[in-house]
């Protein structure tokens, strides 16, 4: 609700920069966001699943984000050059159901399903569909206060990164201060 609503203010003002001098509007990043968090509802995202994301800091990676939030999803963001056995951890530990990346190569996890933003067939698939917001009546299932918002992971004492997470109502009390 906070973003959609600073889309609504400033649609034109610069959202994000990327280290490679990419950049997108509050509108441009609402619009791009809306198609992707339709297109991961229909593969079933909403309040209580997790989604990875092995991206990069870009304009993709906050696409993304938004994306996932707006289907009452969580995320748990991961280092796509983090080492393949604490991908596969990370994945494990949390639950993730789907990932996504914009990265060639493979991306670890046992019977996980990583799905490339920058293929050009998932790619025309995504911009084919609405920007209009995504409403209560286009989620799976409500999004609730004390849902996960996503899930850090921390270096660990022991060794092993452990899960931490966040709701959205902390994500919220977080904004406020």
């Amino acid at each position: 609700d906070m973003f959609a609503e600073a889309a609504t203010r400033c649609p034109g003002r610069i959202a994000v920069v990327d280290g490679a001098g990419a950049s997108l509007t509050y509108a441009e990043l609402d619009a791009r966001s809306n198609r992707l968090a339709r297109w991961l509802v229909a593969r079933g995202i909403g309040a209580e699943s997790l989604v990875a994301l092995a991206i990069g800091r870009s304009v993709e990676l906050l696409t993304a984000i938004w994306a996932v939030t707006k289907t009452g999803a969580g995320y748990v963001p991961i280092d796509p050059d983090y080492p393949a056995e604490r991908v596969a951890n990370m994945i494990e530990d949390s639950g993730a159901i789907l990932g996504l990346t914009v990265r060639t190569g493979h991306l670890p996890g046992a019977d996980f399903e990583w799905v490339r933003l920058d293929d050009e067939s998932t790619g025309a698939t995504i911009a084919g569909l609405s920007d209009a917001a995504v409403t209560a009546d286009d989620m799976l299932r409500p999004v609730q206060a004390e849902n996960v918002a996503y899930v850090i992971y921390t270096s660990g004492s022991t060794g092993r990164p452990k899960g931490v997470s966040v709701t959205h109502a902390g994500l919220a009390n977080f904004a406020e201060q």
